[in-house]
């Protein structure tokens, strides 16, 4: 598991939701199973609303499980 900055999976200011995300990471053979907002503390595991479009910051980051390179 590890924690990866956006900018592998979106631009900055990109509306995509959750599941979006995740397809963009299933290319790289990686699984998204959380996010943690620039603006927060806390990381949201394995969100409820996988499906609702926000605007995400290249500043966010997301929880990842990956082979390590």
């Amino acid at each position: 598991m590890q924690i990866t900055g956006a900018n592998l999976y979106l631009c900055e200011g990109e509306e995509l939701s959750f599941y979006e995300v995740l397809l963009r990471a299933r290319e790289r053979r990686e699984i998204v199973i959380g996010y943690r907002l620039a603006n927060t503390e806390k990381a949201v595991i394995n969100p409820p609303a996988k499906t609702e479009r926000r605007k995400w910051s290249v500043k966010d980051v997301f929880v990842v499980i990956a082979d390590k390179e």
